[in-house]
């Protein structure tokens, strides 16, 4: 009770919110503003045999957006084409390029996919070639939209279905239910069965996890639901990911840290369209051969995202320095000549991480510069990046809460800095100060795996519901071992058990690893979260030790 308290969970709220499920919480689709012009639209361009295009941005939302269109399009046998952007030839978002393709082809109707909020010229583009868009994106909006067919996004100030919250994926999922209802009343559909929508939550659930938005409400449940899925009937493409990640028992974890970079990967080293091509496949040899592409790429991505962070931390450290501060400036704006376009949003995400800053990581190239920025909670980075195209400081740009991108020249980069900071600097600066929040402390609790079970059922956690942290105190080290790459394994007692494992990665040589091994047979209270440890048919719990105080 006391994580439902924290978590300020109203008693009319608690079932939702332990056993939600999508039927309970799913709105009606027409109450967000567009949905019908947008599927009014498309029935008449399917009633006529067109090809549909679909243009996604090139992450995992992106890809899993283009996706379910595409695999919906499929069981009805719509034509469709589907068109993601290369991130480092194109940019992001719709362009004139895709633009003349999908008008060689025939394509007069097109749905833009986490993409399309901004973009006022490329959609002016299209319209004059004879192009219709439909928009279905969720990131922030200029009070001048793009001149669409419709704007299927529930940021914009007339809609009413507070929705906000939603990923792409989420609002796409949407759109095929508008889309499902409006198709049984076409006749050339009357004896095609219809697709049990809610075998797509397993594509809905990775594109809203990798996208870190809030799990509260009707997200919690496209993912609750989905993982299920997930574990009972598992789609080849996603197979074949956990077959090359090692990844078992597919939970938010592996979603969000082991199949979700393996799609990005694609998008990011300039193959973005091996995401969408994997889950939409269903030939076993295609399946295998992307899936181990994709390992490659991630792998090549991990070696140059580990040399671009270090080069990052090393100028935000030297900043730290010479401007002689006792902690990081209110934000962290690291700019170099020819930083790989494909991993400054996660390098960002890192240095957010270590600094609790909003982070902003830009390449430059031949005094163009790209920039991709990530926030902690209560800074809106997305309106940030918006306010600076509006000030003529930056070219372009966008993004959402906690994320964007922008397009800016060199010479604007020290104005860049400043507008940010003044920006940061009108928020309560309470924010900047890191604090972790606990949800009990446990002095006489039996840990095992019946009281894992009971505390599980909170999740699935992410942004907005974050994974129950415990105190657990007077506690005694019996065992203390170095194991892997310099973590330190435990055993624990305490008043009402003994032997329970623990672990603190990444500890050798550290503060807390010190301490731990300093203080066996000594009384300590230690923080961190409960997890379960299965290995070999056993079903224990282990401990993750985040920090440590002497009792």
């Amino acid at each position: 009770s006391k994580i439902l308290v924290g978590r300020n969970i109203e008693d009319s709220d608690v079932e939702n919110f332990l056993c939600p499920k999508v039927n309970n919480l799913i709105s009606n689709p027409s109450e967000i503003i567009d949905v019908d012009k947008g599927i009014d639209i498309l029935i008449n361009s399917i009633g006529n045999d067109e090809t549909i295009g679909v243009i996604g941005d090139y992450d995992v939302d992106g890809a899993t957006s283009s996706s379910l269109l595409k695999i919906f399009f499929n069981h009805y046998k719509i034509n469709c084409e589907i068109y993601i952007p290369d991130r480092l030839k194109e940019g992001y978002g719709p362009n004139r390029i895709v633009f003349d393709q999908f008008l060689k082809l025939g394509i007069k109707t097109v749905i833009t996919v986490d993409c399309g909020a901004t973009a006022k010229k490329e959609i002016d583009y299209a319209k004059n070639l004879g192009i219709q868009v439909i928009v279905i994106d969720h990131h922030k909006i200029d009070e001048e939209l793009p001149d669409s067919i419709a704007h299927i996004n529930p940021s914009r100030k007339e809609d009413f279905s507070k929705l906000e919250d939603l990923a792409a994926i989420g609002l796409t999922f949407l759109f095929i239910v508008a889309l499902r209802r409006a198709l049984r009343e076409e006749n050339k559909y009357k004896n095609v069965q219809e697709p049990n929508l809610k075998n797509y939550l397993d594509i809905v659930a990775l594109g809203t996890v990798c996208d870190v938005v809030q799990l509260k409400g009707l997200n919690r449940a496209f993912v609750k639901e989905g993982i299920k899925i997930l574990n009972k009937n598992m789609r080849k493409g996603i197979k074949g990911l956990c077959f090359v990640s090692q990844a078992k028992d597919i939970g938010v974890y592996e979603l969000g840290y082991l199949l979700g970079p393996r799609i990005n990967a694609a998008g990011r080293t300039g193959s973005p369209d091996l995401g969408v091509r994997l889950l939409t496949s269903v030939n076993d040899d295609e399946v295998s051969a992307i899936s181990e592409k994709l390992n490659d790429l991630n792998k090549d991505r991990q070696n140059i995202e580990k040399n671009v962070l270090t080069e990052a931390i090393e100028k935000v450290e030297d900043s730290i320095k010479q401007q002689n501060l006792n902690s990081p400036p209110v934000s962290l704006i690291v700019e170099k000549e020819s930083w790989h376009l494909g991993v400054l949003g996660i390098v960002a995400s890192r240095l957010k991480e270590k600094y609790n800053r909003p982070s902003f990581v830009i390449s430059t190239c031949q005094n163009q510069s790209t920039g991709s920025g990530r926030s902690i909670p209560g800074i809106d980075i997305g309106k940030i990046i918006l306010d600076a195209v509006k000030a003529g400081i930056i070219v372009s740009g966008g993004g959402h809460s906690m994320a964007g991108g922008f397009n800016l020249e060199k010479e604007k980069l020290e104005s860049f800095k400043e507008f940010c900071n003044e920006k940061i600097l009108e928020v309560d600066q309470s924010i900047l100060q890191k604090k972790t929040k606990y949800d009990d402390v446990l002095g006489s609790t039996d840990i095992n795996r019946d009281f894992y079970e009971i505390i599980d059922q909170a999740s699935p956690y992410g942004q907005g519901n974050s994974e129950p942290k415990f105190i657990l105190s007077n506690i005694e080290i019996e065992f203390c071992q170095i194991v892997g790459k310099g973590h330190l394994k435990l055993k624990l007692s305490g008043r009402n058990f003994k032997n329970l494992d623990a672990i603190a990665f990444g500890s050798v040589g550290t503060p807390l690893g010190n301490l731990l091994s300093n203080h066996q047979g000594s009384q300590l209270h230690l923080a961190g979260a409960i997890r379960k440890n299965d290995w070999q048919g056993f079903k224990g719990v282990q401990f993750h030790v985040y920090d440590a105080f002497i009792a």
